[in-house]
């Protein structure tokens, strides 16, 4: 999970993005840096950027960010959806790295949905 004040956001191509993380993993591996220096996400396009960033996951990201909801249940009844449309959601954007889902021992396993950056920022290369 990206663990970060603000999250950014590129559009370049694989070439630029490939380009980039080698530099930035040479320089780990030579031990010139401990960790990858920010925190983003690349798309290779406007539209698949368009198709990530629906109104639909930018609401959820809104809500659990700022109404920390404690269940994924608890979050479905905030956005007036149900439970197994947010999951689906919410494993998405999971996989993406967009949000954290801490699975919680208890009478039943609960998931707790966690984002912690606060802004997106969105570089384009032209």
């Amino acid at each position: 999970m990206i663990k970060a004040e603000t999250l950014k956001l590129y559009l370049e191509s694989t070439a630029d993005f490939k380009k980039k993380i080698g530099k930035e993993i040479r320089a780990i591996d030579k031990g010139r840096a401990k960790k990858m220096p920010e925190n983003s996400i690349s798309f290779q396009s406007i539209d698949q950027l368009r198709k990530f960033l629906t109104s639909k996951r930018l609401e959820l990201l809104r809500v659990i960010r700022y109404k920390k909801p404690k269940l994924i249940y608890e979050l479905a009844k905030m956005v007036k959806r149900t439970p197994e449309n947010v999951n689906t959601y919410i494993k998405f954007l999971e996989r993406l790295g967009f949000v954290e889902v801490t699975k919680i021992k208890d009478v039943r396993e609960k998931s707790v949905p966690e984002v912690s950056y606060d802004r997106m920022t969105l570089e384009i290369a032209v």
